[in-house]
């Protein structure tokens, strides 16, 4: 992979060069957050590495504006930040995830081909799949465990949403944005009434219901039994 890494300390950053090198990876390393911002957009790489706490643009807001302008570069957010509401607005800004420094290599060398299989499984089908549950976007149907799960287009647009971010939290912001198209929240229990009914659709009695309701943070679909 063409790796664009965007981390503020140049020491630590050549010695993630350096590692990602050896695993096969070539990488270009930028030092602030419009340089990220200026590479990704005028350059061709496979992914990035950003750090949090860029100088001059910090890393959310150059995801954020990268998939403003329709940039949909995979983007590994790397921070010293271990904070469930800095992962959730790296989350929500677009990072496709989110490591807690000192990352091992081999981890997110890891990490950076499931997204990019990920993405490239997707884009070539439409299907995605999270443990038994499958989705087809293209021809908008869903099963779980080859069961057809017959849903309304809400459901089945949140069910999309989150599948993409598996075992991931999905803030309720993110579903508004991303089902509703709405920039703030309703003042209605709209999300959480057609959770419900997406959660009956899923569920058949014995089974285990496949979506956790995180307190205070949103939703997160699990892949494991």
């Amino acid at each position: 992979m063409r790796l664009l890494i965007a981390e503020s300390d140049s020491a630590a950053a050549t010695l993630l060069a350096r590692d990602l090198a050896e695993l096969g990876h070539a990488c270009e390393v930028v030092g602030d957050g419009r340089a990220a911002l200026a590479q990704a957009t005028e350059s061709r790489f496979d992914a990035i590495l950003l750090e949090c706490l860029l100088p001059f643009v910090d890393g959310v807001a150059v995801t954020a504006l990268l998939r403003d302008r329709g940039i949909d570069l995979p983007i590994m957010m790397v921070s010293a930040l271990d904070d469930l509401d800095q992962r959730l607005i790296a989350l929500e800004a677009g990072a496709d995830d989110y490591l807690v420094k000192p990352a091992a290599p081999a981890e997110i060398d890891a990490r950076l081909r499931v997204i990019l299989r990920r993405g490239a499984s997707t884009r070539k089908s439409g299907v995605m799949w999270a443990g038994d549950i499958e989705v087809n976007e293209i021809k908008r149907s869903a099963t779980r465990a080859g069961r057809a799960i017959k849903v309304q287009n809400i459901e089945f647009r949140i069910l999309c949403e989150l599948v993409r971010n598996v075992n991931t939290v999905v803030t309720r912001q993110m579903l508004y944005e991303a089902v509703w198209n709405y920039e703030s929240a309703p003042k209605t229990n709209v999300v959480e009434s057609h959770m419900t009914r997406l959660r009956n659709h899923l569920t058949q009695p014995g089974e285990r219901d496949p979506i956790a309701t995180i307190r205070g943070a949103g939703y997160m679909l699990s892949d494991k039994d």
